[in-house]
């Protein structure tokens, strides 16, 4: 069986498997992480259905974030492990600035930010070089990149990644909320980071939420199925819905 489930944030991908094998009392595993601050899509396989995972790795995805200019962390998101530098918006003569090492910086138009998008959306035969978040579980050298970050030893490397389509959904300095149509693979952190550096801003998420996986969307699951269970002293629920394969 497979299930889409709708995790919560504050929680891992790992705690959502252990509230799902809890409920079926069966093997559990999962197509692909979500960050803990994030919320939203999640698929997982349960019993003889983990072997049908394979299939939704490597699909494209969907996600609404909340990008807040002011503020730069070593994670790339509001959760950050040490570094925490938060910039003050400042209102002169009508207009807004980030005052950031001494200086005052304009906020950018929207019509800015919109080229800026554009330049890193995909074309084909156009490789998108982003950098990766160093506090990610992807592996380098053979290990979590996120064990060496903690360590303050990772290595900035850049990946290609792939924005096909984004929309902005709102726009009030310093946030931008927007929704990215992404290749699988690639980090919104990432997209928020890069936008920040070309406008010589912060850049961290304080949203992220999945919305699709391939086909499937969030929106189906509903709740009439819920798994509940406690995570460090606190009941989640987690709705979920069985789906198939096309």
């Amino acid at each position: 069986m497979l299930i889409a489930c709708d995790k919560p944030s504050g929680i891992s991908s790992f705690d959502v498997v252990k509230i799902i094998r809890t409920h079926f009392q069966d093997k559990v595993g999962h197509s692909g992480t979500l960050d803990p601050m994030a919320s939203g899509l999640m698929i997982l396989g349960v019993g003889k259905g983990t072997k049908s995972l394979t299939a939704l790795i490597g699909m494209d995805k969907s996600y609404e974030t909340v990008i807040d200019f002011s503020l730069l962390t070593d994670t790339r998101d509001a959760s950050y492990w040490e570094k925490e530098e938060r910039f003050e918006v400042i209102i002169e003569g009508g207009k807004q600035f980030l005052k950031k090492e001494g200086n005052l910086i304009s906020a950018p138009e929207l019509s800015q930010i919109l080229e800026l998008l554009k330049s890193i959306c995909y074309q084909e035969g156009k490789e998108v070089l982003l950098p990766l978040p160093t506090f990610s579980a992807k592996k380098q050298n053979g290990k979590r990149m996120y064990k060496d970050a903690r360590k303050g030893t990772a290595e900035i490397i850049n990946k290609e990644m792939k924005l096909y389509g984004f929309e902005v959904l709102d726009y009030s300095f310093p946030l931008l909320k927007l929704r990215c149509d992404v290749g699988s693979g690639t980090y919104i952190r990432s997209i928020g980071y890069r936008l920040g550096q070309q406008l010589g801003l912060g850049g961290a998420l304080i949203e992220l939420k999945r919305t699709t996986i391939g086909p499937r969307n969030l929106e189906d699951i509903g709740s009439q199925n819920t798994a509940q269970g406690n995570i460090k002293g606190q009941e989640r629920v987690i709705p979920y819905k069985e789906v198939f394969l096309d």
